[in-house]
């Protein structure tokens, strides 16, 4: 099993690391943004507490984030050997190898040596966990302080040692950190305590220390990214962008709909569901199925709370948490499912079927996703065409996305790739403040140029014949128009 095991990580690193090798070079603000921000420190001030935005207008682009443990790193390595966005993806590729080995901890922890490999098999090759390996995100190394933070919690349940609690208490810490959704693992180390021990939980000082260490620093650094938020307007759609449940969620069923469909076709896969579904009913009551199902519960409560961006398409990273406890009710459910084929050699088929089933479903979603970020972005094709044309110093304007949700509802609205491909600071112009007047201003605050993207400008009528009318068409390509804000047409 162990050679197994060391042949499925070799094959899950390999791939990583094939995917790993590519500029960023798609259309994302994400990515946009943490490569912005990692240059930004290598370039204008390594001071930690300051992340910086291109689309900062004429501030100094300080903006709320999570904590920038991930574009701090990169920053460094681009002091070190340039600055190269590879470099950005091969620190993800190494988070996510570490994320591997505690995954695989984790299950041996609950499950028997087949049970885990399954599990393991499920977790590596699982599509969203492969995506989010080598894409310039924060998550890779929330997903890696996460896991360890359930491994090290769970072990410290079972030895009571020291060194556990420690583990765990500074894992915990540093998930929070990375990123502020991955506190609803309070919720479940709550109940496990709570199992474990009773309301004398309430007198134990050790609960109270790690309580204190795991979620101080992050109060602090958010409460300090929040006066960044306030000083300088800008946000990584924290403050900027209303998340959260409202009385629509229990009059609309978009929101439940979309929370459910991104679980069954992006987490458990389809066929996971299936079998999932099949280990809880034969199993009820089990301490491991109740594990998992208090780990759900409170992944689900998260993703409830803030259902205004969980139930959407875009946003299926943010599910990457049920994955885990998913991956280990794999690994049971195939164990269960197949004890009465024992005399078949159960392990050897059990293995073939596991690996079968999960290459056919999520390889297809893989090699696609892969091929994909093998093609430019054709929006980095016109960024391409404008940047030599653009001989003027200064800010530039480049068109955002809407203000605004279909209900009313602040919309993070900034997009980066334009500036990060130009290397540019500037503004970003809102959907619903499409109008030569809107334009002006901007230019009257220093915007040399507006690039303007075509689809944008068909939600506005006549913006793009007035602003032809009104300014200089320098270039033009099939996604944007490259307009001159200091010369008339």
């Amino acid at each position: 099993m162990k050679r197994i095991f060391l042949l499925i990580f070799i094959l899950g690193a390999f791939i990583r690391l094939f995917d790993a090798w590519r500029p960023i070079d798609r259309a994302s603000w994400r990515e946009c943004d943490l490569g912005a921000i990692s240059r930004n420190y290598a370039r204008e001030g390594m001071n930690p507490f300051y992340p910086r935005v291109d689309w900062r207008g004429t501030s100094p682009g300080y903006a709320e984030m999570e904590f920038p443990v991930y574009p701090y790193l990169t920053a460094i390595s681009y002091k070190i050997f340039g600055e190269h966005d590879v470099q950005a993806r091969l620190i993800n590729f190494l988070f996510s190898l570490a994320t591997l080995w505690f995954f695989f901890q984790l299950a041996r922890s609950f499950l028997d040596e087949f049970s885990s490999l399954v599990a393991f098999t499920f977790f590596t090759f699982h599509p969203m966990v492969m995506e989010i390996s080598t894409s310039v995100q924060p998550e890779g190394l929330m997903i890696l302080c996460y896991t360890a933070s359930v491994y090290f919690f769970t072990r410290w349940l079972k030895t009571e040692e020291n060194k556990d609690f420690w583990l765990a208490t500074i894992a915990t810490m540093l998930t929070i950190l990375a990123k502020a959704t991955a506190g609803h693992i309070g919720l479940l180390f709550g109940v496990l305590l709570l199992q474990k021990y009773g309301f004398g939980i309430f007198k134990q000082v050790k609960i109270w220390l790690f309580g204190a260490i795991s979620l101080l620093p992050a109060l602090v650094w958010y409460a300090h990214a929040k006066s960044l938020w306030k000083n300088y307007g800008n946000s990584l759609g924290v403050s900027n962008e209303y998340h959260w449940i409202g009385w629509d969620f229990f009059t609309n069923p978009r929101f439940i709909v979309g929370i459910l469909q991104i679980e069954l076709t992006h987490v458990f896969l389809f066929f996971g569901a299936v079998i999932c579904a099949f280990a809880i009913w034969k199993n009820w009551g089990e301490k491991f199925i109740n594990f998992c199902l208090i780990w759900l519960g409170a992944i689900f409560l998260l993703y409830v709370i803030a259902s205004r961006t969980t139930s959407e398409n875009w946003a299926t990273y943010y599910h990457v948490f049920s994955v885990l406890p998913v991956a280990l009710l794999v690994g049971y459910a195939f164990n269960k499912f197949f004890e009465f084929g024992s005399i078949l050699n159960a392990t050897n088929l059990v293995l073939i079927i596991c690996l079968l089933a999960t290459f056919l479903i999520s390889a297809k979603k893989d090699r696609s996703e892969i091929l994909e970020h093998r093609v430019h972005d054709a929006a980095l094709a016109c960024a391409n065409q404008f940047k030599p044309l653009m001989n003027k110093e200064g800010l530039i304007l480049a068109s955002g996305n809407r203000a605004f949700d279909e209900d009313g509802y602040p919309v993070a609205y900034n997009t980066s790739f334009m500036f990060y491909w130009l290397d540019r600071k500037g503004f970003n112009l809102a959907d619903e403040d499409q109008n030569v007047t809107k334009v002006q201003e901007f230019s009257a605050k220093g915007a040399k140029y507006f690039i303007a993207q075509k689809n944008k400008l068909e939600l506005a009528p006549n913006f793009e014949k007035e602003l032809r009318q009104n300014f200089k068409v320098i270039s033009e390509c099939d996604e944007m128009i490259l307009f001159d804000l200091t010369e008339n047409s």
